[in-house]
């Protein structure tokens, strides 16, 4: 089996679909898959993520702004950044990156190219994109190729495949049209995610939610979208589940953590609030920006609120497993699961998720695990959860399970075969 990837976002970036595409590419090349990637030029930072052995990956250039700014990169001699490494992590993140008047130039034109560049920035990368996926078609001759989103941009290059005599596996995750889509381009998001559908020869999505969605929105055959979710490393040292009360809080303080992405719809001032208002308890979060009135929480914390900005992936990892709790901060969009919920089961800690929807499908999930506790994402219910965690913490660990085997089926090597076996069903399917 040869499978090509187009994604936009792939190591050595680090965002979420990075690491997804991470370790699926890892665990396929695992099962003996010959696996290629598309992907642009794009410049890298310190927190950069390995590209797993055995991967091919094709860059072309990224297109516009994103490709100027690489040039730029590789011409100086000083744009090498010094790697992260745990000595030097634990600093304040700033709310905004101190930037000059070039770098503020760049960030202006990047907003304004996305006001009619679709779906944003990103989207200059169609065209040499279209030029390369074109050569590798020919090249390659994939037995499959896989798009994935987000960007928007990701999938239009799977049509052009799709139109080609490959198979065309759409990595959705999430909806095109969702809540937070501009209002520019909502129409056009509308049609894409509805020729998606049609073009496709299968669609993967990350929650049963989104699944649903797309059936009642476009009247997809249900036996053409699968539900493929985030998951968790199985290679990686991982601390054993042990919900017993005397193994927490062992300094005399409850230790959270946090590690991933704040935005409009997961705000964290709630979980800030009350965690300043109870002494026991302090909190680390691990997060590429800050809002500045989460920053001024911290300096009335006497330090136990810490920000250490943006980390390298194994080193989240290695945090996860020295806390006591690990937060989930839910989207106020019901369809969507952050994948850091799932990362976290491979830390043997237990999890509390703070929901901002009372569907979000994240609260079942918690509770069909057994690895932690569900609580309203607002400050009086934070605080009163906490309350109850720092007094009566027998109570609170009575209410977690003390089998560990439920989350087995969310390792990546698990997702990978699930994947490849959808991959060969297409295949076959497209053959006949």
């Amino acid at each position: 089996m040869r499978i090509l990837l187009i994604a936009y976002d792939y190591p050595p970036l680090a965002s979420p679909q990075a690491i997804r595409w991470h370790y699926l590419t890892r665990e396929l090349v695992a099962l003996g898959v010959d696996v290629h990637v598309l992907a642009p030029q794009l410049p890298v930072s310190c927190t950069a993520l390995a590209v797993p052995p055995g991967v091919t990956v094709h860059r072309c250039a990224a297109g516009g702004l994103a490709g100027l700014l690489e040039r730029r990169r590789r011409r100086s001699s000083s744009a090498v950044a010094r790697p992260l490494t745990p000595a030097n992590a634990e600093v304040v993140a700033p709310s905004t990156p101190s930037l000059n008047w070039k770098g503020r130039l760049y960030q202006r034109l990047d907003v304004l190219i996305g006001l009619w560049c679709y779906p944003d920035s990103r989207g200059q990368w169609r065209k040499p994109a279209r030029a390369a996926l074109s050569s590798l078609m020919a090249q390659l001759r994939p037995d499959i190729v896989i798009s994935s989103h987000e960007p928007a941009v990701s999938l239009e290059l799977g049509i052009d495949a799709a139109n080609s005599t490959a198979a065309w596996l759409a990595d959705l995750g999430d909806p095109v049209l969702a809540p937070y889509t501009p209002r520019r381009w909502r129409r056009r998001a509308g049609r894409l995610e509805a020729q998606v559908c049609v073009k496709a020869a299968a669609v993967s999505v990350t929650t049963a939610q989104t699944r649903e969605l797309l059936i009642a929105r476009h009247g997809i055959d249900p036996d053409k979208v699968s539900v493929l979710t985030q998951g968790f490393d199985e290679r990686a040292a991982r601390g054993a589940w042990n919900p017993d009360p005397d193994s927490f809080a062992r300094d005399g303080e409850w230790h959270l953590l946090y590690t991933g992405r704040f935005y409009p719809f997961r705000s964290p001032l709630a979980l800030l609030e009350a965690v300043l208002a109870q002494p026991r308890v302090r909190l680390t979060v691990a997060a590429p920006e800050v809002a500045p009135e989460c920053l001024a929480l911290a300096d009335r914390s006497g330090g136990r609120i810490v920000f250490l900005g943006e980390q390298p992936h194994a080193r989240v990892l290695e945090l996860q497993q020295q806390c006591d709790v690990l937060v989930n901060i839910g989207n106020a969009l019901a369809a969507q699961t952050p994948g850091k919920l799932f990362e976290y089961l491979g830390s043997g800690k237990p999890i509390l998720h703070c929901h901002s929807v009372d569907d979000d499908p994240a609260n079942a999930l918690i509770r069909s695990w057994g690895r932690g506790w569900v609580c309203r994402n607002d400050r009086a219910s934070l605080q009163a959860f906490l309350g109850t965690l720092v007094e009566s913490p027998e109570q609170r660990c009575a209410e977690l399970s003390r089998d560990d085997s439920g989350i087995a089926e969310y390792g990546w090597s698990v997702l990978a075969r699930r994947l490849l076996q959808r991959c060969e069903q297409v295949v076959k399917e497209k053959v006949r």
